[in-house]
């Protein structure tokens, strides 16, 4: 069953907790003989046909689902069904440092061999090659090349030795031990302290609250290898886990190779462990997490119900996920208009019913406030179910809830084979783990027509009610300034609101239509095609151009990009700080006839959504459509262009939330270092200073919506793109009716060079901020280039060298990073120059030695190139990459638009071998020669405050 909204995150993020006042405390799960007749007369829904599901005599389950989504390729993928919460006492984080030693060793695979067989094979790692631990489960994700059988066939080599060989070299454990650290490091700051201490009130009585996944950095430190193989041997086994297969591929022959490959995992003993589930017990009390943290930004509150774990197995289970879907839907929609409102009680909110841990449900509201708006906040969330209870929702609310959700289905049948087959994996996933139903999307639309007809407002309108009968917990989280609430605030808040006159809603009237007239047409003066990549151009009337590229990679999608040089680049330094928001600005005014909620309810059951911006150099439009509701989008751009709102009150309800959420960034660590370094390397620019409460208070609303009409009052030199699935003979109409209407002088503009300049030499600079022992490196190299093929190709192949080169050292041998970041590019406005960059958190001691190490690596790549095996790969990877590019509508959008900004030829797009076949090892010696000097570069590290911190 395809689930409605993400899951777990809920719970485990640092800025959302809560719960309604008192109720029932949750009731206990029916016995099995009621659970059985239960079934009988609700039976679960069938598989989709299109799986292969079975299971081996040792007990391991096998899902295979053919799927030509990516072509040529499959996802192989093991679950294991089990995670953190399955640890003993002295295994705490070792679940997740289990599946770090699958990578490093397995009886056919020692080493790292398995990474190096993958990226040989075009796979690239994080990517394609991957896993996750949760508090429940891990599990291990591939895609690889189908055009050759043998990397296939490795490949579920590789998952059975995952399955029951990994080899727990104690070398490469002890190795590998670092990375896990650095892991656990980079997740350290405000966020995990306060889940820390919510975690307790969260899974109040429950194992959950002492198995956060990531462990205890003490056990991290000393556990043996032993102790981690207990864990695999315990939970490793064959009852416990499912492969699934879903690609481009012949169903026979996969199950053919899972059988011969997994038959032979030793079945789990007569004495294993059962896998049990780990409760959360149900508590009559209300409890309570408010915490405040130095470094947290922003504050919020959340309200939560938690309630035994409902199935999602049958059609009543359907009809029930339905149900507060559309509850939510409606109640959402609310606190949206709510908080576009001045002085608006919270800066967002939401509410969301589904699930949480294995074992748990969530009904919560959550919403981020001001410092001192916790009281105001609770009682907006508070007061919005009350009216719901009281008023219930409204016809028209429901009407456009269901016609949304009913929409999104029939999307989803319609896109069902150019879906990515990752989405089909991770459903598949999720009805080996907890038995959803996965009946295909043709059910699932099928029952969505059945039973959304059937849902009325009365069962909506108790809905809150009855979802708030379980167990409450309420949490806040602020910064040092947060005014900080007692329960008994919340009681007194209560208390008003069961005495207040809460009045019905006002649902304000329909949507209207976008535009009452069609405009004046223009026309197509000019056509060009280019065949080689099925490329029309016109141009129109009014100088407008349009690039359409016909595609089928998606069927019910059209993107849209348009851009005209120009941007915050020709307004005045005076103006920059309402220039660089007025897009933002008048697109929270509407357009034409209707404000942005109105727009909202116009759009209910459409598939279309648009949005400008003003970037430094240029203007533009990002937009996307169903092919049946590409008029619309035409309608948008239209207004866009020719009837921008003015609205006072959306814009004193942005600069209030946008003050709000800038006015403590800086508590942050990581944003501060960021924002310190931007000025440091721009050398404190004017046009690069962040934005602040006293930047803010500079903002106009006249000056940003003249700036706008300036920026898009003329649309002559505008280039419009469209790929997707659309005909040319359809869109043409569209195009001469909505584009070559605009307004258009002959105006042709460009931009301005902002003179925006690095610091030359070495330039260093250390941040202090933090109390985590973490720290982080940014090395930047950088210097006047020109622009070419080569160049650009150059600069690629040296950081994709780079990146497997470093991963290696920093983090496989010498177990001091998780992860780092090398990359390169060649900017070509407003002024030719490279810029290569290095970034990694590490411990604040470890800094020097990693530096000491990055520099060592490049200079060992200057001095003697690469293997021949780091060509191999690069290669590999590249080509690989491509051939799933090309099938993928973005990819084509933002080529095409590189193309068309800087006057290349788009046939180029097409083939990229000739610059694959360039990538050799003296050209990478030669590229790290020329563009990573020890002479010119900016080098900036963060690290913590304390002295005690840095150990």
């Amino acid at each position: 069953m395809r689930r409605l909204v993400a899951v777990s995150a809920l719970l485990l993020l640092a800025a959302c907790g809560g719960s309604p006042p008192p109720a029932a405390p949750v009731a206990s799960p029916p016995g099995a003989k009621a659970a059985q007749a239960a079934e009988q007369s609700d039976p679960p829904l069938a598989m989709d046909a299109r799986v292969t599901k079975g299971k081996l005599e040792n007990g391991l389950t096998y899902y295979i689902l053919p799927h030509k989504k990516p072509e040529a390729r499959a996802q192989v993928w093991l679950a294991v069904n089990a995670g953190s919460v399955l640890e003993d006492d002295d295994q705490r984080g070792l679940a997740h440092f289990v599946e770090h030693m699958a990578f490093n060793g397995t009886k056919r695979f020692p080493k790292s061999e398995i990474v190096d067989f993958l990226e040989k094979s075009g796979v690239r790692f994080g990517a394609d090659l991957n896993a996750y631990t949760s508090f429940d489960e891990t599990v291990y994700t591939l895609q690889v090349p189908t055009d050759k059988p043998e990397i296939l066939a490795k490949a579920f080599n590789v998952l059975r030795d995952w399955a029951g060989d990994v080899t727990f070299d104690p070398v490469e454990v002890d190795k590998e031990r670092g990375v896990v650290l650095e892991e656990w490091r980079l997740g350290r700051g405000a966020g995990m302290r306060l889940f820390d201490k919510r975690a307790p009130v969260l899974f109040h009585g429950s194992k959950y609250a002492e198995r956060i996944t990531i462990g205890k950095p003490e056990i991290l430190k000393t556990a043996s290898r032993d102790t981690l193989y207990r864990y695999y041997k315990d939970w490793y086994r064959p009852d416990n886990m499912a492969v699934i297969a879903v690609g481009d591929f012949t169903a026979a022959d996969i199950e053919k190779q899972i059988k011969a490959e997994f038959s032979n995992l030793p079945p789990a003993a007569k004495n294993a462990k059962p896998r049990a589930l780990a409760e959360v017990p149900a508590h009559a009390q209300d409890l309570y997490s408010i915490e405040t943290d130095p470094e947290m930004t922003a504050t919020s509150i959340s309200v939560m119900t938690k309630l035994p774990k409902r199935p999602h197995k049958s059609a009543k289970d359907y009809r029930r996920v339905l149900t507060e879907q559309l509850y939510n839907s409606m109640l959402n929609a609310r606190f949206d208009e709510i908080r576009r409102a001045p002085n608006a009680p919270f800066l967002s909110a939401m509410s969301y019913a589904g699930g949480g841990v294995r074992s748990l449900d969530v009904f919560s509201q959550n919403a981020t406030v001001k410092e001192d708006g916790i009281p105001a906040g609770y009682a907006a969330l508070r007061e919005e179910l009350l009216r719901v209870e009281k008023h219930g929702f409204v016809k028209s609310e429901l009407e456009r809830a269901k016609a949304s959700t009913l929409r999104n289905f029939q999307q989803h049948v319609k896109e069902y084979d150019k879906r990515d087959s990752r989405v089909f994996s991770a459903e598949i996933v999720r009805n080996f783990l907890t038995e959803e139903a996965m009946p295909g999307p043709e059910k699932e639309l099928a029952l969505a027509e059945e039973m959304l007809p059937t849902i009325t407002l009365e069962e909506l309108n108790v809905l809150g009610k009855t979802l708030g009968k379980g167990s409450h917990v309420l949490a806040v989280a602020g910064g040092p300034k947060m005014v900080k609430p007692t329960p008994e605030t919340f009681s007194a808040l209560d208390k008003e609101l069961a005495a207040k006159d809460v009045k019905p809603y006002d649902d304000g009237g329909e949507g209207v239509p976008l535009m009452a007239k069609a405009p004046a047409p223009g026309k197509v003066t000019a056509t060009k095609s280019i065949a080689e990549i099925g490329v029309t151009e016109w141009t129109l009337s009014n100088g407008v151009r349009v690039v359409v590229k016909p595609t089928t990679f998606a069927n019910d999608e059209v993107k849209l990009s348009a851009f005209s040089p120009g941007g915050t680049s020709l307004v005045k330094d005076a103006d920059f700080d309402t220039a660089r928001a007025a897009d933002t600005i008048v697109s929270q005014g509407g357009i034409g006839p209707v404000d942005a909620v109105q727009l909202r309810k116009s759009l209910a059951g459409k598939i279309a959504s648009l949005n400008p911006r003003i970037n430094e150099l240029e203007e533009g439009l990002t937009g996307n459509a169903s092919p049946n509701d590409l008029e619309t989008l035409m309608q948008m751009v239209h207004l866009t262009f020719t009837a921008p709102r003015k609205d006072e009150s959306a814009f004193a309800s942005w600069r209030a939330r946008e003050t709000e959420r800038v006015k403590n960034r800086r508590l942050s660590p990581e944003s501060t270092f960021l924002e310190d370094m931007s000025l440091f390397s721009t050398q404190n620019h004017l046009r690069r200073q962040p934005t602040t409460p006293e930047s803010l208070l500079k903002v106009d609303l006249d000056k940003a919506l003249a700036i706008y009409k300036d920026r898009f009052g003329d649309a002559g030199d505008f280039t419009f793109l469209f790929v997707g699935n659309v005909e040319l003979e359809k869109l043409k109409p569209l195009v001469e009716t909505y584009l070559g209407s605009l307004p258009s002088s002959g105006r042709k503009e460009t931009w301005k060079d902002p003179k925006v300049a690095r610091p030359s030499g070495v330039a260093k600079k250390v941040i202090t901020k933090g109390s985590e022992p973490k720290s982080r490196v940014m090395l930047t190299f950088h210097g006047n280039e020109k622009f070419t093929r080569d160049t650009e190709n150059d600069m690629k192949m040296l950081g994709e060298a780079l990146r497997i080169r470093l991963r290696e050292v920093l983090r496989e041998d010498m177990g001091g990073v998780y992860g780092v970041g090398a990359n390169g590019g060649i900017a070509r406005r407003p002024r030719a120059e490279y810029s290569f960059n290095v970034s990694f958190g590490c411990s604040p001691e470890n800094v020097d030695k990693l530096e000491k190490a990055v520099f060592d690596e490049i200079q060992s790549v200057q001095a003697q190139g690469v293997s021949d095996l780091y060509v191999t790969k690069i290669k590999e990877m590249r080509k690989r990459a491509h051939e799933t590019d090309l099938k993928e509508n973005s990819f084509w959008l933002r080529e095409l638009e590189r193309a068309y900004v800087y006057g290349d030829d788009p046939k180029q797009i097409q083939d990229i071998s000739a610059m694959t076949e360039k990538v050799t090892s003296d050209r990478i010696k030669a590229a790290a020669k020329k563009y990573l000097s020890k002479t010119q570069y900016i080098l900036g590290e963060l690290k913590p405050e304390t002295t005690a911190a840095a150990k």
